[in-house]
């Protein structure tokens, strides 16, 4: 996860972009679970856990420059091939991509090592001036929004169950002024 942050970083700008756009659902998303969780004595505040919504709104930005990209030298790659080897190699890498969330026991997996792969290919029969730039800006489209809503529903789900799980430990824990009382 750390290395797509690092790969595919997001610039101040779309931060500033992502802040604007989703910030209030991140508010939303916090104050959702500390109203359903009211009851749980956790520790963290609203603000605390929208801070872990924007976190998880940088790494869905990050993901989805890293699935825009690798679409994109799938598509200039599958364009340029000519050679059969490298042909078959960009259909098992397409298919690899295409199948990539498919559950199993023969689950397939599009990992760094295909994507490295790809990337060699691309570099090798794509014409320089031609060829998809890592860095591009971010595409904030309706598939993103729908991606972005995913990624910060799924965290705040997570921090839930986190909350749920502290929940038995704190309930036997007791306070520095109760323990006066009660050793009295």
């Amino acid at each position: 996860m750390i290395s797509i942050i690092n790969s595919y970083p997001i610039t101040s700008e779309e931060y500033e972009t992502l802040e604007e756009k989703f910030g209030q659902l991140c508010h939303y998303q916090s104050w959702q679970l500390l109203k359903k969780n009211t009851r749980n004595n956790h520790t963290n505040e609203e603000e605390d856990i929208a801070q872990e919504m924007r976190l998880a709104l940088i790494r869905s930005a990050c993901y989805y420059k890293r699935q825009t990209y690798i679409e994109k030298c799938l598509k200039c790659a599958e364009d340029h091939v000519e050679d059969l080897f490298f042909q078959k190699v960009v259909n098992e890498l397409k298919f690899l991509w295409k199948n990539r969330t498919r559950h199993g026991a023969n689950r397939q997996k599009f990992g760094a090592y295909q994507e490295e792969i790809l990337f060699k290919i691309v570099n090798k029969i794509v014409p320089k001036n031609k060829r998809p730039n890592k860095n591009s800006p971010l595409v904030m489209d309706s598939k993103f929004n729908t991606y972005c809503k995913a990624i910060t529903w799924n965290a705040q789900k997570n921090i839930g169950k986190k909350i749920t799980k502290e929940k038995t430990i704190r309930g036997s824990q007791v306070s520095l002024s109760e323990y006066d009382y009660l050793s009295s």
